[in-house]
């Protein structure tokens, strides 16, 4: 069932499209700092919502869980120096999942995957 699009609603999903990817704590100081008038249990109903509705969703990456916007099939990098989290479009990775159920006997309906190292910032200062 979707609802109703409330402003508040409104705030959070916009929020963690600017922020990319944001974990909970970071979404809260974000929307305090745009003294933007939503309570803690307004935000947290809506991340509620808004994960119900599939408009965003809930993603671990390394000891971290983040939000985000849903988008097109993605895969994750995290920088291990400043923690940044970057997409990584499918195109730009070479593999094949048929390898996989071909060598394990299983059918692979889809995978996540998370690449970890230092973001060029992070590179460039070494």
């Amino acid at each position: 069932m979707i609802r109703r699009n409330t402003n508040q609603r409104q705030i959070v999903y916009d929020a963690i499209s600017f922020l990319g990817h944001t974990t909970t704590d970071e979404l809260i100081n974000y929307i305090n700092e745009k003294e933007l008038d939503v309570s803690l249990a307004t935000i947290y109903r809506n991340l509620t919502i808004l994960l119900d509705e599939n408009q965003i969703k809930k993603v671990k990456i390394g000891d971290l869980e983040v939000y985000e916007s849903v988008k097109d099939k993605h895969y994750h990098f995290e920088c291990k120096k400043c923690k940044k989290i970057i997409d990584v479009l499918p195109k730009d990775v070479k593999l094949d999942s048929s390898h996989i159920n071909k060598i394990y006997n299983m059918d692979v309906l889809d995978f996540d995957m998370v690449f970890y190292g230092l973001c060029p910032e992070c590179a460039n200062k070494n």
